[in-house]
Parts: structure tokens; sequence; C-alpha cells
């Protein structure tokens, strides 16, 4: 009998070994887990978005001429006031020059009306009075001496008229003079001073325009930004107006995607959205900051721009962005990593951590539906994940059914892999099945 409990006791060791190595017939793998968190968070879609330049300008030459210097080439820095090309300044220069000549001229005309005759003018004109009064008083006493003589019948008639029409001649020239020296007197009228300062003005305008000019020969950035393109070269002739080159400022740039019309109600301004750069490995939270209220007629979408602070120039225009934004209402939902889901025959499968036997870890597979797109999350809808659960995110394609794994916690130390159980006494002190002590003990001994 004891024998029989001996052969008995040999064989369910055996089995039980057997099993052992099954189960543990491979080293757990090492994984990364990630935890299933409850988040609050809108329905999302996931659109693509391009990185635009905050400003984009064409910067043209404001005056007409041959382009002389370049010291700005594509891809350059420029501050705002930094030089981009230099056109010859001669021409404008000799025009501005000669406008000065012309506002010179006619500022000195200005000064001599205000200031009136000069004295030397005025004795002269003094002078001219006297001598045509005393002309008249003369040419009155000859009228007056012929008046008498013609009454006394002593004279002709036609003497004493002369002698009245040479005075009335010399009284209006003496009243000519009068009036001459009275206007050199009281200077220039209020409306001839008046309409040669106007001339003054308008030609100080003229020579403040050219005077622009010769500093407009200097095409200058209007912002803070890079020259992306040339559009002349040393040596071409601009014309007033022609474009010079390209500039962008991305010290702070736009993320434009085209929404779909469902989705405009819930992407408004202030809403949240995620960012997603593959090309920097970044994620961003940000903010939906314009719904451009024009849809794009053929895809019948709406662009939205999201404002990214872009201080370190990271960010370039043309890049790609996946841009997520509000399709639908917000509500609490089981979200996870994208990378913790494995396809598998038109489904999809996540490995949930669930505790196996001798405090090994091990991987379980467990269908589930997604739901929302969350920047790198997802939502999961299972019953059979909780929040709290642990997924692989990473190796978890080279795990085949459940398996053992061996994981860092979330924000822990990494834990030691499993240690191999050790055997039992009963297992210490039974003979191996190949051993000659388990061949002696077979039946044909009891």
């Amino acid at each position: 009998m004891r024998n029989r409990l001996a052969i008995f006791g040999f064989v369910a060791t055996a089995m039980g070994g057997t099993a052992a190595v099954a189960q543990h017939g491979r080293p757990p793998a090492q994984v990364v887990v990630a935890p299933v968190v409850a988040r609050d968070t809108s329905a999302m879609i996931r659109l693509v978005g391009t990185v635009r330049a905050d400003r984009r300008s064409v910067v043209a030459a404001e005056v007409e001429g041959i382009v002389s210097e370049w010291p700005a080439d594509e891809g350059a820095a420029l501050k705002a006031g930094d030089v981009i090309c230099q056109l010859d300044p001669t021409v404008a220069t000799m025009w501005r020059d000669e406008a000065q000549r012309r506002l010179d001229a006619l500022q000195a005309r200005l000064d001599e009306l205000k200031n009136g005759e000069r004295r030397e003018t005025l004795e002269r004109l003094r002078a001219a009075v006297a001598e045509f009064d005393a002309v008249e008083q003369q040419l009155r006493f000859e009228r007056d001496r012929q008046q008498k003589l013609f009454e006394n019948s002593q004279t002709s008639a036609k003497e004493q008229h002369d002698a009245e029409m040479e005075h009335m001649a010399a009284a209006q020239r003496l009243a000519q003079a009068r009036f001459a020296l009275e206007q050199a007197e009281n200077g220039a009228r209020a409306e001839v001073i008046a309409q040669a300062r106007a001339e003054v003005e308008a030609q100080r305008a003229v020579v403040a325009r050219l005077s622009r000019n010769v500093e407009k020969t200097r095409v200058v950035a209007p912002f803070d930004g890079y020259v992306v393109q040339k559009r002349s070269e040393i040596g071409e002739w601009v014309s007033a107006g022609d474009p010079v080159c390209e500039l962008v400022a991305i010290d702070k740039v736009r993320v434009r995607a085209d929404a779909p019309e469902s989705a405009i109600r819930f992407a408004r301004p202030g809403a949240p959205a995620i960012l997603v750069i593959e090309a920097l490995g970044e994620t961003r939270n940000a903010e939906i900051s314009r719904l451009i209220p024009m849809a794009v007629e053929n895809a019948r979408t709406f662009p939205v721009e999201v404002d990214v602070e872009n201080a370190d120039g990271r960010l370039l225009p043309g890049m790609f962005v996946w841009t997520h934004v509000p399709c639908g209402p917000s509500g609490t939902r089981m979200m996870a990593p994208k990378d913790a889901l494995v396809p598998s025959a038109g489904s999809l499968t996540v490995y949930v951590i669930r505790p196996g036997e001798n405090g090994a870890q091990m991987a379980i597979p467990t269908p589930v539906r997604t739901g929302i797109e969350a920047g790198l999350d997802v939502e999961l809808i299972s019953d059979a994940i909780h929040p709290g659960d642990l997924v692989v995110s990473r190796a978890n394609e080279r795990l085949m059914g459940p398996s053992p794994v061996v994981f860092t916690p979330p924000g822990g130390a990494t834990p030691k892999e499993p240690a191999a159980p050790e055997p039992s006494q009963a297992n210490r002190d039974e003979p191996s099945a190949h051993s000659p002590q388990g061949a002696s003990s077979g039946p044909g001994n009891r």
C-alpha cells in the first residue's frame, strides 16, 4: 500500500512539473504598460492640419530703380527695419535736390513779401511824391494866373485851357506817386502772402515725398521674420510695386485644419484642441482660436485655426500636424494609449495585466472597441476593462495569447523578474523518472 502511494505521488509530481514547464516554458516578456484613465473629454475628430506662418508678406519696392546690393539671402533671419536689398539712389537723390532748390526760391519770395519793400525803395518813392507835389503846385499857380488873364481878356482861351490841363495832369501824377508810396509802406496784401505761403508748403511736400523716395531705395523688413524666397537679384530693374522677396514671421504660427460641417457646432473658438506633431515627437494641448465662416464648397468643410506660440522656431510653415478638435458633447470615457491596440483578425485587442500564479503578472488579451481619439490616446469600450487597469503599450506585438510579463509600473520602480518556483520538499525527495532509482521502482518491484 505504501509503495502504491509513493508511485501515485511520483506520477502527480511529474504531471505537475510538466504543467509548470508548459506554463512557464518561456521567460516573461519585458513590456511597457500604461494605466487606463477615466477622463471627462469631448468626442474629438482627427483632422489633417498644416502649420502656417502667423504673418506672410510679399515685400515690394515702393520706388523704381536698379538693385545694387542684396545683403539678405534666403533663410536669413531679419529684425524689423533690417535691409533686404538696396536700390541705386542716384536718380532719386537728383530729383530731391532739384525740388529742394525750387523750395528755397519759393521760400525766399515769401520772405520778401513778408518783409516788405527795401528802405531805399521807400525813400525813392517819397522823393518822387515830393517832386510831383512841387510840379503840381507850380502848375496850379500857372493855371490860376492864366485864369485871371483870361478874365481880363489879356490871354487867349487856348492858353488858359492848356494851363488847366497841365495842372490836372500834374495832380494825377502826384496822386499816383502817393498811392505807390502808400502801397510800398503797407506791404503785400494778405492774400498774396497766403498764396506764396501755400506754394512753399506744396513744394515742401514735394521735397518730403522725394526725400522719402530716397529712403525707400533701401527695402527693409516690415517685421521680424525670415526671407523664404527672393523675387529679384542684383542688377535687375524693379518698378514701384514689384515684389522683391517673401518674408514670414514664425514667432507665432497657425495650425489650420478643415473640419466637417457636422463638427463646427462643437469646434468653436475657445474649445480644446490637441496637436500631434509627429516630426517633433510632440503633443500639445491648445485651444481653437478661430473658425472661418466660409465653407470649402467641394468638401463642405470649414477651416479652423489654432494659434501656437513658437518662440523657439521649431514649428515651420508647411509642417504636418494631426489636429484633434471636438465633434460631439463631452462625457467620461476610458482612455488609453493608441499603442496599446493590437489588430487581430479584423478586430482590436489590448493586453490587460492580471495577476497570475505564484505572484507572476500575466498579459491577458481582451477584445475592445474604440471610440474617440484625443492626441495619442484613444477611448476603449469594453466591459472587461476598468479605470486603473494596466494595459501593455510597448512590445505587445510579441505577445501571443496569455503571457507572463515583466514591466515597469507607471511612476514606480522596476520590479524584479518573478523567480522560478522552488521545488517542494516532496519534489526534492522524489527521485527523477529518468534516474536509476526511478527505474528500479517500477511495478515489477512491488
